[in-house]
């Protein structure tokens, strides 16, 4: 097991039994207690928990210097967060999408948002997803072509994820995946929250001529827990109209385009 699956593990443990000790993942993950607790170090180190005698606790959100919150939300709670921001990325986001093109939109928040926005824009579209949440939104829109990927449908994400869900993609060539991210920086690159969440854009992105990445202002240069792939994956970020030249300027050094509405 890869130190970011036992951090994943650690972190679903303290979620559901709000801590744990060392000895009971010794046992669970099937490691020494030595590297149970260089885990913890290096967990507590990037502000994910705190440690205590003989285990650990999670962070609470306010004790995250605001870069990151690593307490799970499910797709309803994320939905209302920052929600102006994302409209305002969704129809900035649609002049990079002409008529007859396909493009893949995955299960987040901000796709759904673009979706919406593609409803009462195109009229000659295909759009490949994993989002039941999408396909409710464009199951009626004339000239809209859907495809759904399948695969294990997980509630709390209004999505199909797993390996059954990105078997799809060999067979399809796309133009455009717009990808939401939980962070997205230089050093680290595109990350998540949790380790399925990745399978299906992999695959999404390995399908499509190119990414854009479209999150919100409070994503850049921001860290979760599980890398998906570094920034030179991606061709162009758009956020909102809040992100400071300081946010963006990292990107650009790095050779990445980012575009945003104006204010």
């Amino acid at each position: 097991m890869l130190a970011e699956q036992r951090y994943q593990k650690i972190i679903s443990l303290m979620q559901t039994d709000g801590s744990v000790k060392v000895a009971d993942l010794k046992k669970k993950m099937g490691v020494s207690p030595e590297t149970v607790r260089r885990d913890l170090e290096n967990m507590e180190a990037q502000g994910l928990i705190r440690r205590t005698r003989g285990g650990a606790f999670l962070a609470d959100k306010e004790d995250l210097s605001g870069e990151r919150t690593i307490q799970y939300q499910n797709f309803s709670a994320r939905e209302r967060e920052n929600l102006e921001n994302k409209v305002e990325i969704a129809e900035f986001a649609v002049r990079f999408i002409k008529e007859g093109q396909s493009i893949a939109l995955d299960s987040g928040t901000t796709a759904y948002e673009l979706a919406r926005v593609i409803k009462r824009t195109f009229h000659s579209l295909t759009v490949v997803t994993n989002s039941i949440a999408i396909l409710n939104e464009l199951a009626d829109a004339k000239g809209i072509t859907l495809i759904a990927t399948g695969g294990v449908y997980r509630s709390e994400e209004m999505a199909f994820v797993s390996d059954i869900a990105g078997m799809i993609f060999s067979k399809l060539s796309i133009n455009t995946f717009f990808l939401t991210t939980c962070g997205i920086s230089v050093d680290r690159g595109i990350t998540y929250q949790r380790m399925d969440e990745i399978i299906v854009q992999e695959k999404m992105m390995e399908a499509s001529d190119q990414t854009i990445v479209i999150a919100d202002s409070t994503k850049l240069g921001v860290n979760s827990l599980v890398k998906m792939c570094d920034i030179n994956r991606v061709g162009m970020i758009i956020t909102d109209s809040d992100a400071t030249k300081e946010q963006i300027r990292p990107f650009e050094q790095a050779g990445i385009s980012v575009e945003k509405p104006e204010n």
